[in-house]
């Protein structure tokens, strides 16, 4: 297996932003990443699809770090899709 990250599995809500957050160990640090809810969610039900669609947002996170697409802290944000 050749991943670049290893993900903590440890989903929850992040309600200040308004997104499903987790996080992941890519080259020793800890990544914090924020998967933001569309518009018409609820965070609970967003919650329970982010969790459900887990494998594909592990996808989406590979990709993001792969292309270096951190904010100034560390951390990853993602756009949910409804």
């Amino acid at each position: 297996m050749n991943q670049q990250c290893i993900f903590n599995q440890d989903f929850k809500i992040d309600e200040a932003a308004k997104a499903v957050s987790c996080s992941c160990l890519h080259q020793g640090l800890r990544r914090q990443i924020f998967i933001e809810m569309p518009d018409g969610w609820q965070l609970d039900a967003w919650l329970a699809q982010v969790v459900e669609d887990g494998f594909f947002w592990e996808e989406e996170i590979e990709q993001a770090v792969a292309r270096e697409r951190f904010e100034a802290d560390g951390s990853i944000h993602l756009h949910g899709a409804a």
